[in-house]
């Protein structure tokens, strides 16, 4: 399904791995860990980005307010995928502006 994974090691307390076995496996909502986690980070990336674009149209207001020019760089865009098919993986990605709060 996914092509281009790469292994990560992250550290975690042991009732958020309760939490995630609780939830994976044959009887969970999702068939192993890194599943769980890969869907947590998009969830969690999609929110932080969308929070992130809203701070940038605040600043871009209050710089036409102003009357400053704007300094926006932008090469600064990350792809979150939003939608994956079951044999072609990644279907569909939501690009983001990354932006300094």
């Amino acid at each position: 399904m996914w092509t281009d994974l790469r292994i990560i090691t992250v550290n975690l307390p042991v009732s958020y791995l309760k939490a995630i076995d609780a939830l994976t496996g044959q009887k969970g909502l999702y068939p192993s860990r890194s599943e769980l986690i890969r869907v947590a980070v998009r969830d969690f990336l999609i929110h932080e980005l969308d929070a992130a674009k809203s701070f940038q149209k605040y600043q871009q207001n209050q710089i036409t307010l102003a009357k400053q020019p704007q300094q926006i760089d932008d090469s600064m865009f990350v792809r979150v995928p939003v939608k994956e098919g079951a044999i072609e993986g990644v279907t569909e990605y939501k690009t983001y502006k990354l932006v300094k709060r």
